[in-house]
């Protein structure tokens, strides 16, 4: 029996050695849970074809309780799954627009995380594409016409150096060009954004900082913090009285950085306080939310007094924010200018002279695309330069005056500015 027992218990030291090693580690690694949103962006440009094999990288960090565990740039890869074809509303406006592929965004799903040791980690996510600009709080001042048009211009001027200057100038010309053609091949773009939300938990290996302690502060915090929507807002389906509740996504600190107020992850709550939503003869939707109360883990909520100062929002509904924290979206300074300039050349289509010049046919046949200009400044017929010529006035004007506006639509996961106020 001794022999027996001295044979063995090199056996057993090995094993508590293992166990304890493996407890070490367990206790150093952190897990970054379920439902967390990675924020990619492609780094390259892809032909869509089901399996293809993708690269991306973080382009916002990824914090858990105080700490960085996934910095920004941290490499992701994943595979294309397809195409996802998008609402009946935008390929019907894409079919007027001369623009007859599918409108579809990429459906891909992420699965592995390369770590800067090297280490790859295998995970699970489901993927969404964004196509959102950030608005900041304005002043809500309404300016001239003649004000407008001068801030299109400036706008047109900076998109057109930050193109030239464009590492990917090559991608923006094609994507131009494509978006004026009747088919073009689906494609993934360099720079497409997706959040992919973990649909099971991932444990980061290796030492973590220590904890930073909980500061025993009292009263009304205040500062700007960060945080993402876990309800969707949207005015057509949200009322007033609507409960808001958002997520922080990087710790609140006290004034020196050595305390945390509010971990990652921190709930705050809310409700929406004005909701509107987008009527006929192009007014567009309305909404303000404020938030009450934020409470992190088994933690009391603590009074606060919380507004919109800035937020995600789709490009196409030129998004903009009161100093009060109202989102209202709007049909941008175009809403004048473009429909005075389709009537402009209308009216030069109409010129006994318009067809003779196969260049005046082009411009005039604006609105239906790139093909159609062709056709027209080709075949110089006059009958169909002045149908298209209307048809570009009559689309915009119904488009921008007549229809239903825009709405105010934040989805789940859109990132926030919230400004605390001690009031």
């Amino acid at each position: 029996m001794k022999a027996f027992i001295l044979k063995v218990q090199p056996l057993l030291s090995f094993l508590v050695f293992a166990c304890l090693f493996a407890s070490s580690l367990a206790a150093q690694s952190a897990v970054i849970p379920a439902g967390v949103p990675l924020r990619v962006q492609v780094d390259h440009t892809y032909r869509v074809h089901a399996g293809v094999r993708i690269q991306g990288h973080l382009i916002e960090p990824v914090f858990l309780s105080d700490h960085t565990v996934l910095p920004v740039n941290t490499s992701i890869t994943g595979t294309i799954l397809g195409m996802e074809p998008d609402s009946k509303q935008s390929r019907f406006r894409a079919a007027l627009d001369g623009q007859f592929t599918v409108p579809s965004a990429v459906a891909v799903r992420f699965d592995a995380v390369q770590l800067s040791g090297g280490i790859t980690l295998p995970i699970q996510t489901a993927a969404t594409q964004r196509d959102a600009a950030v608005v900041t709080m304005s002043a809500g001042k309404k300016s001239t016409l003649r004000v407008q048009a001068h801030d299109l211009f400036l706008a047109q001027k900076k998109r057109a150096i930050e193109t030239l200057h464009h590492p990917d100038l090559g991608d923006r010309i094609k994507k131009a060009v494509y978006a004026q053609l009747p088919w073009s091949p689906p494609t993934l773009w360099t720079g497409t954004e997706y959040d992919a939300e973990l649909t099971a938990p991932v444990s980061i290996p290796g030492p973590q900082p220590a904890p930073l302690p909980q500061s025993a502060a009292r009263g009304t915090p205040t500062g700007l913090v960060e945080a993402r929507l876990l309800t969707p807002l949207n005015s057509a389906t949200d009322h007033q009285g609507s409960p808001v509740v958002a997520l922080l996504t990087q710790p609140l600190l006290t004034a020196d950085g050595k305390q945390v107020l509010f971990p990652e992850g921190a709930k705050m709550s809310g409700l929406v306080t004005v909701a509107r939503r987008a009527r006929w003869f192009g007014r567009n939707g309305q909404m303000r939310f404020t938030f009450r109360s934020i409470a992190g883990q088994d933690a009391a909520p603590t009074a606060i007094h919380g507004q919109l100062a800035a937020a995600e929002a789709d490009k196409n509904a030129h998004i903009k924010l009161s100093e009060e924290g109202t989102a209202q979206s709007s049909s941008g300074p175009a809403k004048y200018l473009e429909p005075m300039a389709l009537g402009a050349l209308a009216t030069s289509a109409f010129d006994s002279d318009a067809t003779s010049n196969p260049m005046h046919s082009g411009v005039d046949s604006n609105g239906f695309g790139f093909a159609a200009r062709v056709v027209v400044m080709t075949s110089a017929n006059v009958v169909l330069l002045h149908t298209l010529a209307v048809y570009a006035v009559s689309k915009s004007l119904y488009f921008r005056w007549i229809a239903r506006g825009h709405e105010v639509d934040f989805p789940k996961d859109t990132r926030l500015q919230i400004l605390l106020n001690a009031r």
